[in-house]
């Protein structure tokens, strides 16, 4: 049986010549020479020209040293705040909240500042994952284009600068003037229940005020499905924990979809598999782009939107014996019958399987439910108990706030935690109505687009300067509290409405009122239950408790039904009699008339629907399948960019519906043909300067003729203007010649095969680790103490790169831009490798494997480096002195798995005179600016220009460990130290530990049958070890290495042709 064939992308099946050249060479680039003439680079220069040349570097180094160096200043604390000691960092319980986005948080300060996230591993939702987004939200505390205060607008379109007092009474006049003015107050989806109180409070003084909610990337379909065939407008609780088979119909569940982070750990705890477990779940994915949640699918069937509709139908027909489709089928013949196989193991599995799906189309949803009705699914895999209460807009919502502001029915607007300037179809005509109501208020933190179109913008705090409260999902109650004092002049959007309501409270009072009042029963002093809770940072009441929604009393314009469930236990709600047949008939009305190429949009892991897109963290954290960052792009397929003759990096017009827009094409396997995709988020004008001008607006694009927001749009046609753009990608730019087709860098089997032989896809680790022999076989009997090491399951990582951005915050790692990122210069201490397998180029699969410094005890770079800067130490570390690093990069010539990173620039601000070592302007970023470097870890050296860095396994925190054990007189306990990317992974896919403790978890797993090293034939002794992927298919369907081909027009050709490297 042939060998399965592993490859990065396009580039690299039957390379082309600049790729083959560029693939021999160490770095993607020599050192800068430009200023050497070929007289100073000649060996054969005589001895009097070279005294001169020496001569002349005296001098200016002379005249350098004698420069003014610019002056910091340092303030010491005149009186010690009494919960700061310097050196000792101190941890706040809280929740991030953004819009539907929520994870359960413990915040690190040190001397006053927070510096990074970690999971709460306390909360029984996120369970301790967190997300990239997450992660990155400490860097927008110190963001340099936060608002300092309150400013109001001129007529001649400008802003400036005003005081709370004046706004305060300018307004309050207003309102007071006209009490029953018609109030409209636009918000995303809003998880507080005290602010929902705060809504009615302000309500309650005009009564002619409005609360709309909608979202920008929606799931109103869904939640109206739910209301007409449940009679319950939410999100059920999907346990995908107790799901043996899941079939996801475009629903990006491990990534963006609803609750990632919640399904993320739920899934993965059915697919570790070990000795004593050999069972995992089968997941199905239909879907026509490839995402993060189908790259991590067993059997994953592309195809067009029109066409994964029609599937919906085919599976339901196939599982009651129907015929809602009509005879109309989706795909060809051998995905009709991944879709009957799919059928029959739904039907194998009723009461233990799940069907979803990310269309906003209610009768798709509505089709949706009918399956899981049918498998008995309601009550156990699918809950209304403790229902989800992430997404709670209404489409409906939006277009009737639009129509009474473009038709002038409102005297007030206020916006908050939204900006439908950007994030709608309606665009710069929702802009200009707003300009032209009366008082216009933006809560907005920084300047955006619908800030820009408002009378007055009252800034709200971070969230990480916020006392709030959040119901991620019925019944469970999580709390957010200030963790720093306000940096600047901005207030709270809750205390904001609660003093023009003259309610003469402050939002923290007013919360802890409102808990006292619907949660503790009045018995709040008597328990001190709020500050227990505050103290964790959740709280989740018993069914007993009857805890009043603060939400039922608000006026929430469309209906009232968005209220929250608060804590009381749902018993599953009997099905409410629909029509299947009218919405298979719409689903086939609406799919028979997409024409032409079909696109989607989608929302990416990092910037989602833009509200991100000035952090630079999540602008340089590769996208987890193209692995482009700083860019967004319509992904199109292999055989399609052969038909329509586009090479990677046309820049095309896209036209749909009379709107065009210019973007880049991105070839993208795993893209169904005949479709297409868009992420939103980019694009913005009205941001800081990291944001600013990246990407492409494309929410103009969607469709909204209908009920609810459409993200699938046909009859798009594409134009090419002619010019080509280089995107900053990554995932080749460590490729050395073809390693990986000569070693066994992923290893992977199937669960037919694992469970026969549980050595299946590692048979030849025996044999390699006989042949590693050595001169010094006592070598580690005479080690003693620790020696870390970590264990890493391909079978759980995701992709999702959170590890990476928890990496950044911890690690003080640099943001380098995306002209450094395109010269391979980006500097992060652990990349997540994405390969694609097998011979498909339009549906292959794909493995993730996190890539970091591999700590080896035979290192290879060590040995290299000539002034010692990087050694290894007793503990097992190989470790950098960077004030020893003279910077030749010799270590990193000799590194087989590159992952050591050069400081080609001060990208980090350290040197004396560090802008002026920075050409290219990463300046820019913002990250040299004093208010952002706010964010670094003071236990981490800052590295400076031409020092090589990589990852740590976090030392300081294993010094951290060490001396709290000391402390107590005991030992360090097993994962009682965790590393940064550990720590972040929702997916629990990284374990470190102390391999010398025969009890700790990475040795059992360091020992189990699925454990290799990358390349550990060559004697490296890597500390960092993998876990064999495996999954659940039959062997007959695991590809296997042909050649690279595609069909195009009934012929096979090569699709190296397509890919245009850079």
């Amino acid at each position: 049986m042939a060998e399965k064939k592993y490859w990065k992308g396009l580039e690299e099946f039957n390379p082309g010549a600049e790729f083959i050249e560029l693939a021999q060479k160490e770095f993607p680039e020599e050192l800068p020479v430009d200023f050497l003439n070929e007289n100073d680079s000649n060996l054969s220069t005589d001895r009097r020209d070279f005294l001169k040349m020496m001569g002349f570097s005296l001098t200016a180094a002379t005249i350098a040293a004698g420069c003014e160096i610019p002056v910091r200043r340092v303030a010491p604390y005149i009186f010690k705040p009494e919960d700061v000691t310097p050196g000792i960092a101190t941890w706040y319980a809280s929740s991030f909240i953004s819009g539907g986005d929520y994870c359960s948080i413990l915040v690190k300060t040190r001397e006053g500042r927070p510096i990074k996230i970690e999971g709460n591993r306390d909360s029984k939702i996120t369970k301790g994952g967190t997300s990239a987004r997450a992660q990155a939200s400490v860097l927008s505390l110190y963001d340099t284009a936060r608002l300092a205060g309150p400013a109001v607008r001129t007529k001649e379109g400008t802003y400036t600068n005003s005081t709370w007092e004046v706004v305060d009474q300018t307004i309050a006049g207003k309102l007071a003037a006209n009490p029953n003015a018609n109030i409209r107050l636009l918000t995303s989806t809003i998880l507080s229940p005290s602010t929902k109180a705060v809504f009615s409070k302000f309500t309650e003084k005009y009564p002619n005020t409005k609360v709309y909610s909608y979202d920008a990337i929606s799931s109103a379909g869904l939640l109206m499905a739910n209301m007409a065939s449940k009679g319950v407008k939410a999100v059920p609780h999907y346990a995908f924990e107790k799901a043996k088979v899941i079939v996801s119909f475009d629903a990006d569940f491990l990534a963006t979809w609803i609750s990632p982070l919640e399904y993320t750990k739920g899934y993965v705890q059915n697919r570790k598999v070990h000795s004593g477990r050999t069972e995992m779940s089968r997941h199905y994915q239909v879907e026509s782009r490839l995402s993060v949640t189908g790259s991590n699918a067993d059997y994953r069937i592309a195809l067009t939107p029109s066409e994964v509709t029609i599937a919906v139908l085919n599976l339901y027909d196939a599982i009651t014996g129907g015929n809602s489709s009509g005879g109309l089928k989706a795909g060809d013949e051998s995905k009709q019958a991944k879709i009957k196989e799919a059928a029959d193991w739904l039907k194998k599995h009723e009461g233990e399987s799940l069907v979803i799906s990310g269309s906003n189309d209610v009768n798709v949803q509505l089709v949706v439910n009918a399956i899981n009705d049918a498998l008995g699914n309601y009550g156990n895999t699918i809950s209304f108990d403790n229902a989800s209460m992430l997404r709670q807009g209404n489409d409906a919502d939006l277009k009737t706030f639009v129509n009474e502001v473009k038709a002038k029915q409102v005297d007030i607007v206020m916006i908050h935690d939204c900006n439908p300037v950007y994030d709608t179809a309606y665009g710069n005509e929702l802009g200009e109505a707003l300009k032209a109501i009366p008082v216009s208020v933006s809560f907005a933190g920084s300047m955006d687009e619908t800030a820009d179109c408002c009378t007055f913008i009252c800034p709200d705090h971070h969230y990480l300067e916020s006392w709030n409260d959040a119901e991620p999902c019925a019944g469970y109650l999580s709390l957010a509290q200030p963790t720093i004092q306000n940096l600047f002049d901005t207030r709270q959007m809750q205390d904001t409405l609660l003093t023009w309501a003259g309610a003469g409270i402050t939002y923290q009072d007013f919360m802890m009122q409102n808990w006292n009042q619907t949660v503790f029963a009045n018995e709040l002093i008597k328990s001190n239950a709020f500050n227990k809770a505050l103290q964790i940072g959740l709280f989740q009441p018993s069914a007993a408790n009857n805890i009043i929604s603060a939400v039922a009393g608000t006026t929430m314009a469309a209906d009232t039904t968005t209220n929250s469930f608060a804590g009381k236990v749902m018993s599953v709600v009997s099905t409410v009699s629909t029509n299947i047949g009218e919405a298979a008939n719409k689903i086939l009305t609406a799919a028979k008339k997409a024409t032409g190429l079909q696109i989607t949009l989608y929302e990416k892991i990092g910037i989602g629907d833009g509200r991100y897109a000035n952090n630079p963290w999540l602008q340089e954290m590769p996208d987890p399948i193209s692995k482009i960052t700083w860019d967004n792009y319509i992904n199109v397929s292999p055989a399609w960019a052969e038909e329509n003759n586009y090479t990677h990096g046309d820049v095309v017009t896209v036209s749909v519906n009379g709107k065009s827009v210019e973007i880049p094409v991105a070839i993208q396997p795993g893209q169904a043909n005949g479709s297409a995709s868009i992420a939103l988020g980019y694009g913005r004008t009205k941001i800081g300067k990291v944001g600013a001008g990246i990407g492409t607006n494309v929410f103009s694009l969607i469709d909204f003729s209908g009920d609810t927001i459409n993200y699938n749009i046909s009859g798009a046609e594409i134009s090419k203007p002619g010019n080509n753009i280089k995107f900053s990608q990554t995932q080749t730019h460590f490729s050395l010649n073809d390693g990986i087709a000569k070693r066994k860098i992923v290893k992977e089997t199937t669960l037919a095969e694992y469970q026969k032989n549980p050595k299946a896809g590692n048979k030849d680790r025996a044999k390699v680790l006989e042949q590693l022999d050595t001169f010094y076989p006592d070598y580690f009997a005479t080690k003693n103490g620790f020696n870390w090491g970590m264990s890493i399951d391909l079978n759980s990582c995701t992709g999702c790169g959170a590890c990476t951005i928890a990496c950044n915050a911890e690690n003080n790692i640099s943001v380098v831009g995306k002209k450094e990122v395109l010269r391979a210069h980006e500097m992060h201490w652990i990349r997540i490798d994405r390969y694609y397998a097998g011979n498909d180029a339009e549906n292959p699969e794909v493995v993730f494997q996190p890539m970091l410094c591999q700590h080896c005890e035979n290192a290879p770079c060590e040995n290299v480096c000539p002034v010692g800067a990087t050694n290894h130490s007793h503990e097992g570390f190989n470790q950098m002195a960077y004030n020893r690093c003279i910077g030749t990069r010799y270590c990193a010539n000799n590194c087989p798995y590159k992952v050591r990173r050069f400081n080609w620039f001060d990208y980090g601000g350290t040197d004396t005179f560090g802008k002026m070592n920075d050409p290219d302007g990463t300046e820019e970023l913002g990250m040299m600016e004093d208010l952002t470097r706010m964010v670094l870890n003071p236990d981490v050296t800052v590295r400076s220009r031409g020092v090589i860095e990589k990852c740590s396994f976090c030392v300081q925190r294993i010094q951290d460990g060490k001396l709290a054990a000391k402390k107590e007189n005991r030992q360090l306990r097993d994962r009682e130290v965790r590393m940064a990317c550990e720590s972040a992974c929702p997916a629990d896919a990284i374990v470190f530990g102390n391999m010398f403790d025969n009890n700790s978890e990475v040795y059992k797993l360091n020992n189990d049958d699925r454990t290799y090293g990358v390349i550990e034939e060559n004697h490296w002794l890597p500390s960092v070890l993998y876990l064999t992927k495996v999954r659940n298919k039959e062997a007959e369907d695991h590809h296997h290495d042909q050649a690279l081909t595609i069909d195009v027009d009934g012929k096979e050709k090569d699709i190296m042709n397509l890919y245009n490297y850079h």
